[in-house]
């Protein structure tokens, strides 16, 4: 049962003056944090996670919220979400992470898929060896005396991970991992991921290891490196019917172009229904993806690459988005008065779209793509 509502966002979470709102998910809001360090121009900027309101008081939720804290603040992998400090004003727990901008790689699938291209397989292929040494670090983290924490991330989809301006991949959201120490428990029956993304023993309730989050980073490489949904279908019931299926098809029969042979099997093997048949660890799969790069990866330097694709699909938000950083660092902020860029212009299409129950005429659409918008979406906000 939920407790009363609680009162109103304080000024301050511990070190921390609260600004702007920039961000959330289903559980959680995400506000611009700035380290109260008196008359010195604010340089340690974060991303403050605050249950919301509607949450507040739920016990559930609050020992999830805390769960996810304990297990971020064991994570130091350059590929992961940095953990900067957790602590409770109040009644308003908090967690403080790094705050970077970039897009989602959800948000770069859409984009891709409004040009009616892919992300080049290479870029993916990258992406996808960076979640793999992320999932592989956080699986085999260890406790203070030496013990496996047998950490499954149980939510790595496109949303959950961030692609930097300056070309960095983070995983993001341990809101729903799972680990030995954990206060919370899953009630029996409750399959915790989003649905396109469950591997075949979630879907029907087995014990789940690590190697759930292989076959999750398989859907997600499968659908980068074609542009299309995997298993995605009108509703979850017909989600997991697809799961169920198991019908993969062959991306060298959908994407236009040549599509290595070595990437199929990996990403073939990677969603193998039978997870004694996937790469038993993600390193392994990280390791695969690493000799396929070697081997047809381009000679530039991945993160440059992976910056310069960001900046095609969305131009000049970077510089924008620097900007709207730099006058929150120069300034003191005062708590929900500093409004963040403009949201982008695929948001404000469905925004519209939903509005008017009506497709949006084409040449609306064209005229808003050639528009440059900027968003507080484009911090990591999860």
């Amino acid at each position: 049962m939920s407790a009363p509502r609680r009162s109103q966002l304080p000024p301050k979470l511990g070190p921390f003056v609260v600004g702007a709102k920039i961000g959330g998910g289903g559980m959680a809001a995400v506000y611009l944090g700035r380290r109260d360090i008196g008359d010195v121009p604010g340089q340690n900027l974060v991303a403050l996670k605050v249950i919301k309101d509607n949450l507040a008081g739920n016990r559930e939720y609050e020992v999830m919220f805390d769960d996810e804290a304990r297990i971020l603040s064991r994570l130091d992998h350059p590929n992961i979400i940095r953990h900067v400090a957790y602590g409770r004003e109040d009644e308003f727990g908090y967690i403080a992470m790094e705050l970077v901008l970039g897009r989602s790689l959800m948000d770069a699938w859409e984009a891709c898929s409004q040009a009616g291209r892919h992300m080049p397989i290479d870029l993916g292929a990258h992406v996808g060896l960076c979640v793999a040494e992320a999932l592989h670090y956080a699986h085999e983290l260890k406790d203070e005396s030496g013990k496996r924490l047998d950490v499954v991330h149980r939510d790595v989809n496109p949303t959950n991970i961030f692609l930097t301006y300056d070309g960095q991949v983070k995983l993001i959201d341990f809101g729903l991992a799972k680990a030995k120490g954990r206060a919370y428990k899953s009630a029996e029956g409750i399959v915790k991921g989003k649905v396109p993304y469950l591997a075949p023993e979630q879907i029907t309730e087995e014990q789940i290891d690590h190697r759930a989050d292989i076959y999750a980073l398989g859907a997600t490489l499968w659908e980068m490196t074609t542009g299309r949904r995997l298993f995605k279908r009108e509703t979850d019931g017909e989600t997991i019917r697809a799961i169920k299926a198991h019908d993969i098809p062959d991306p060298r029969s959908i994407v236009e172009g040549w599509y290595p042979e070595s990437m199929w099997n990996i990403v073939e093997r990677a969603l193998a229904k039978d997870r004694a048949q996937r790469q038993q660890t993600a390193g392994e799969l990280a390791s695969d993806l690493r000799g396929m790069l070697a081997k047809y990866g381009r000679k530039a330097p991945m993160q440059e690459a992976l910056a310069a694709f960001l900046e095609e699909l969305f131009p000049g938000e970077n510089t924008r988005q620097a900007a709207w950083l730099i006058e929150a660092t120069e300034k003191a902020i005062p708590a929900m008065t500093m409004a963040p860029p403009a949201p982008p212009w695929r948001v404000l299409m469905r925004w519209i779209a939903s509005r008017a129950q009506m497709k949006l005429p084409s040449t609306l659409m064209s005229n808003m793509r050639r528009t440059s918008w900027s968003s507080p979406s484009s911090t990591a906000a999860k």
